[in-house]
């Protein structure tokens, strides 16, 4: 090969790699001239090259969104506003009853700046769906998704890929089951999950299935920390489902006003730790712990019928807890308890049965 066409060989290579490696953005809207955009989402991510990035003017669209490829969407600021609200079609959900789902993309989908509602839907949706998916979620809003007793705001599941998924700072309102609902049915970690620093508020209590704010069902290492929930009938729930692996942290949470559980759980590797929890309703448990392992240390718990409720089974592994102005302080505790400190409390240490725990 000559020169000259070994040199014209490497700049048309180099072109193609450059051209490979371009960021393909797309708008949908009209916000962004200088963009190729489209009047609909769904259009934006099935065009040709597909995107890598997709910005949303703020604008009601109402569509149902499936995303199967690695894709930043975003919503963008124009006009003095930065709302870019995905609402359900007039003709409803069809296939499933979700708004948002991220299916099997095969890398990373990272929403952000988005609002994800429901209103008006008489059907129990969810609002955004991760299944076997990697990616970030920042920023979004998600509600209403709630409906006769039915509804998930947020719903993350692993699977083969093993995905890492991360839901922060944002707020999750009006559901009618679960707030954010987290699970893999696998006896192996299938899913890494964070969930921090997010708002998490139910919707009124209406009848079963009463709504949980945040609930890991098992099959993942999942950490869930510095969260606010408020309302509904359990802050969060820890519970392995048919013998699933559970693995992980709950921490540094707040939860206000649950109707009759800030905080349950029943797997061994998931410790709870540094969160507080007041005025729980009806006379309800601060925390239900099932489990002689996981740490249970640190939390504070003011205003609730009882503070921790042992089961008989934890023992020692729960200590160093503050427990302030309920009916009773802990609840059928082994004898090999560690300390925990009360203040204002009628009965600190009670049992539910005769002779206590043996």
């Amino acid at each position: 090969m000559s020169r000259i066409k070994s040199l014209l060989f490497l700049l048309a290579l180099a072109a193609q790699v450059t051209l490979a490696s371009a960021t393909v953005t797309y708008a949908v809207g009209s916000c962004k001239p200088t963009l190729k955009s489209f009047t609909t989402i769904m259009a934006a991510l099935g065009a040709t090259p597909a995107p890598n990035v997709v910005e949303v003017c703020p604008g009601t669209y109402p569509e149902q969104i499936e995303i199967t490829i690695p894709v930043t969407l975003e919503g963008v600021t124009a006009n003095n506003s930065t709302q870019a609200i995905i609402t359900v079609p007039s003709g409803g959900l069809i296939t499933n009853d979700v708004q948002l789902w991220v299916n099997n993309a095969g890398g990373e989908v990272n929403l952000t700046n988005l609002t994800v509602d429901a209103i008006g839907y008489n059907g129990g949706t969810i609002g955004v769906y991760y299944t076997n998916s990697s990616g970030t979620m920042n920023h979004l809003t998600v509600r209403n998704q709630s409906w006769d007793g039915g509804g998930i705001g947020v719903w993350l599941q692993g699977g083969s890929a093993n995905p890492s998924v991360t839901l922060e700072n944002s707020n999750v309102m009006g559901f009618g089951s679960t707030g954010i609902s987290i699970d893999t049915y696998s006896d192996t970690s299938a899913l890494t999950a964070t969930v921090k620093g997010n708002y998490v508020n139910t919707a009124p209590i209406n009848g079963p299935p009463y709504p949980i704010g945040i609930n890991f069902l098992g099959g993942g290492t999942v950490y869930i920390t510095d969260n606010l929930i408020t309302g509904g009938y359990q802050g969060i729930g820890v519970a392995d489902q048919d013998l699933t692996f559970a693995a992980g942290s709950v921490s540094m949470n707040t939860v206000v006003n649950a109707a009759g559980l800030g905080i349950g759980t029943i797997p061994g590797g998931v410790s709870v730790t540094s969160n507080t929890i007041y005025n729980v309703l009806n006379d309800g448990d601060g925390i239900s712990i099932d489990s002689s392992v996981a740490p249970v240390t640190g939390n504070t718990i003011m205003a609730a019928g009882l503070g921790i409720e042992f089961h008989c089974v934890a023992g020692s592994n729960v200590h160093s807890n503050t427990i302030q102005d309920t009916v009773d302080g802990v609840w059928d505790v082994p004898l090999a308890a560690a300390a925990n400190t009360y203040y204002s409390v009628g009965t600190i240490r009670g049992t539910e049965d005769v002779g206590g725990c043996q």
